[in-house]
C-alpha cells in the first residue's frame, strides 16, 4: 500500500485540523545514551514493534529488524506471577521489567526494574497532558556516560512528543535533536487502515522504531511499548 493510500485511509480515525510543529532534526546525541550499554546501535537503525499476543503471553509483543530477525520480546503484562512486562532478548535472557502505576484509569506513572522486581528504578516515565496529547517525560541514569565520576551527572531525561495527528507518530528527543521515534508504520500494515468501522476500535498496529547511531535501542523498545499502550490500549 502506497504512503498516500495508507494515511488517507488513516484520516477517518484521527480529528482534523492539526497545525504540525516544526520538528528537531535527526542526528546522533553527542554522547552516547543506554540503559544497557550493550544494546547501543552503532549505525542507524529502524526496529519494527508487533503486536502479536494477549496478557498471559510469553511474547504479547515482538521487536525485530526489518528482514524480521527478533531483537527484543515483551511478556504480556499478565504473564507470570507479578503485574508487569518483562523484556527478553532474542536468546531468552531477560533484560529488565516494565511496571505501571494507574490512578483513577489513567497512567499515572511508568518504572523500569531489574528482571526480579525489586525497589531500584533504572527509569522512570512521567505523561504529561495536553488536550488530546500524549507526551511523556523520560529519566534515567545514562550507563554510557563513562566520562563523569559523579552519578548524579550521569542522570538524563528524554522528552517524547507528538508529531502527527493522521497516524500515531512521537519523537524521542535529546535536547536539540531527535534520536528516535515511535511511528505507526506505513510499510508493516499493508490493510490494516482499511478495515470495517465496526473494527476500528481494535487497531494495534506495527510501529516503526528509527533509531540513530550511539543510542541504546532496549531503551527504545521500553518507550515504544508504553507509547504504544498509552495509545492503542493494553492486550
Amino acid at each position: 500500500m502506497s504512503y498516500t493510500s495508507y494515511s488517507d485511509a488513516r484520516m477517518s480515525l484521527h480529528s482534523k485540523g492539526f497545525k504540525p510543529k516544526p520538528r528537531r532534526s535527526m542526528r546522533p546525541p553527542d554522547r552516547e545514551i543506554a540503559l544497557r550499554i550493550e544494546s547501543i546501535v552503532p549505525a542507524k537503525t529502524t526496529l519494527v514493534l508487533k503486536p502479536n499476543g494477549n496478557a498471559r503471553s510469553v511474547a504479547a509483543y515482538t521487536i525485530t529488524t526489518e528482514d524480521e530477525e527478533t531483537v527484543y520480546t515483551v511478556s504480556g503484562r499478565k504473564y507470570g506471577d507479578r503485574v508487569c512486562r518483562e523484556f527478553h532478548d532474542a536468546s531468552g535472557l531477560p533484560l529488565f521489567e516494565l511496571h505501571t502505576k494507574v490512578l483513577l484509569g489513567r497512567p499515572y506513572s511508568w518504572f523500569i526494574t531489574m528482571p526480579g522486581g525489586g525497589n531500584i528504578k533504572l527509569a522512570e516515565g512521567e505523561p504529561r497532558w495536553g488536550g488530546n496529547n500524549k507526551s511523556m517525560k523520560f529519566s534515567f541514569r545514562n550507563m554510557a556516560a563513562n566520562d563523569t565520576k559523579r552519578d548524579d551527572d550521569k542522570d538524563m531525561t528524554l522528552l517524547v512528543s507528538p508529531c502527527g495527528d493522521v497516524m500515531a507518530r512521537y519523537d524521542i528527543i535529546d535536547g536539540d535533536r531527535r534520536i528516535a521515534g515511535v511511528y505507526e508504520s506505513i510499510h508493516h500494515n499493508n490493510t490494516l487502515a482499511l478495515l470495517p468501522k465496526s473494527r476500528r476500535k481494535n487497531l494495534r498496529p506495527a510501529m516503526d522504531l528509527p533509531i540513530v547511531a550511539g543510542v541504546d535501542s532496549s531503551l527504545v523498545a521500553a518507550i515504544a511499548i508504553i507509547m504504544f499502550e498509552w495509545t492503542y490500549g493494553a492486550e
